[in-house]
């Protein structure tokens, strides 16, 4: 391995799982007179997030606010210099080489999503701008602006290449079409409570989308009904950074939050949590299911990275099940054993 930092640093802000089950890692050190940030990938997920046993591992000029999987071996970096970096990850996963990087955002870019044919990226950040890339020529190809303060998430369909999803600071959440010539129109008016925080395509219908709010509450609508949410709960006390649907269980839903827990829900029926770990002792900022979706991968300011064991997808056990209240503000005794 080949200039890999001395130390993780503190601040663990996304994680991804590889096709083959390792892990890459976004980090942050926001503290000092510079701030700077690493990546990181484990073969083993188990040993992360010990430096001494990483496979590769990188400084970056900037702190790392997200990242995405282009595939396997290349990735589409969000940093708080407000530049899009794309990373190279070698055949033998033992180095990072960047391929090129742009500072087309003002400010510190938060999210960034690939599109279903890999061929383009949309990114989003703390100057209210959306960048749709072409990732071939690296150009930023459009600029669009209807949101009027900082865009936290953005979600790209996993069906149509034209479409996306964002939620910003503004208190809004939109749908884009950029074929359509008024690309945006608002999602959940009047039914989303709170400023909408992170937002994502439901796995079960491509109809519907779920939000997270800074409430701490997770709601999914119909996009051809928007007037009622079909779910509404409040798996969190603090700001949903990050949600995560179970590819071999699509009903389940995980979340992480700033209130240090992990939660999955089942949304086979109504809002049922199957899971909730509180281990982690600051935010927790990543979360990414291996692709056997029975275990769940968590990272957080607190320099941990933790892996959470499911078993059983149709009847989780009796000391996992536990009630959900649903819109009165209260949130269940959702402590269990893991």
């Amino acid at each position: 391995m080949v200039d890999v930092p001395a130390a993780m640093d503190r601040h663990l802000e996304v994680i991804r799982c590889r096709s083959d089950g390792s892990l890459i890692m976004g980090a942050s050190r926001l503290t000092g007179r510079y701030w700077t940030g690493s990546l990181w990938h484990f073969q083993d997920p188990s040993v992360a997030p010990h430096v001494e046993q990483c496979t590769a591992g990188v400084q970056t000029e900037a702190g790392i606010a997200d990242l995405q999987l282009i595939n396997d071996n290349q990735l589409i970096v969000a940093s708080d210099s407000g530049a899009i970096e794309m990373w190279q990850l070698s055949e033998e996963g033992e180095s990072f080489q960047t391929l090129w990087y742009s500072y087309a955002h003002d400010s510190t870019v938060h999210t960034v999503s690939t599109a279903p044919d890999a061929n383009a990226a949309v990114s989003g950040g703390a100057d209210a701008t959306i960048k749709i890339w072409d990732l071939e020529t690296k150009l930023a190809m459009k600029t669009l602006k209807a949101h009027t303060d900082t865009i936290w998430c953005i979600s790209c369909s996993p069906m149509d290449k034209h479409v996306f999803l964002s939620c910003a600071q503004d208190g809004r959440a939109l749908m884009w079409d950029t074929r359509k010539e008024k690309a945006a129109c608002s999602l959940g008016k009047g039914v989303i409570g709170g400023v909408p925080t992170c937002i994502t395509w439901s796995a079960n219908r491509q109809t519907d989308i779920t939000i997270g709010c800074e409430t701490g509450e997770v709601l999914m609508l119909e996009l051809r009904n928007q007037s009622q949410p079909v779910h509404r709960w409040r798996p969190h006390t603090r700001t949903v950074h990050r949600l995560a649907y179970c590819p071999q269980e699509p009903s389940w839903l995980a979340t992480v939050s700033d209130d240090c827990d992990v939660v999955v829900t089942s949304l086979q029926t109504d809002p049922n949590i199957v899971y909730q770990n509180s281990d982690h002792q600051d935010m927790v900022r990543g979360v990414s299911w291996s692709p056997a979706g029975q275990q769940l991968h968590s990272c957080g300011w607190d320099t941990k990275v933790l892996h959470h064991k499911l078993d059983g997808f149709d009847r989780p056990s009796p000391t996992q099940q536990m009630d959900c209240n649903l819109l009165n503000g209260e949130t269940a005794n959702r402590k269990t054993q893991h």
